[in-house]
């Protein structure tokens, strides 16, 4: 079975940075790649750039975008029509981490049951620390 590739889109180098932070925890990370859309960049610019990206992978694909109703999650979701990926959006550090740990190492994916656990962790994963002291 072919691995999963994640593919991050996000408002500048957001998802760059992103990856670059992730290694530093969890070592060198394969099949993840990002698509910065940049102030520069046109729609359509961008459009054709995560085309490209989507049209050079194989297996299966779930987009993490940063910002739900954003240029990035627009695009990411009218593309699954042509490559009938799954879309993310809320992007973070501890997802993509999440994400990858559950992904990196297995044999069979299923793909509904790893988005109900990527957004049931990410819920997990926001605390107001403050509470905790007590």
């Amino acid at each position: 079975m072919a691995k999963l590739n994640i593919v991050l889109g996000t408002h500048g180098r957001f998802g760059e940075e992103l990856i670059k932070s992730a290694e530093m925890i969890v070592g060198k990370m394969e099949n993840v790649k990002s698509v910065s859309l940049l102030p520069t960049m046109s729609f359509e610019e961008f459009m054709h750039q995560v085309d490209s990206v989507l049209n050079e992978l194989n297996g299966p694909v779930l987009a993490l975008v940063d910002l739900y109703g954003g240029t990035p999650c627009n695009v990411f979701t009218a593309l699954t029509k042509k490559y009938h990926h799954n879309v993310i959006a809320g992007l973070n550090l501890p997802m993509l981490i999440d994400l990858y740990m559950n992904t990196v190492n297995s044999e069979t994916l299923d793909m509904d049951g790893l988005i109900k656990k990527c957004i049931n962790n990410t819920r997990s994963a926001v605390v107001h620390t403050n509470k905790m002291l007590k």
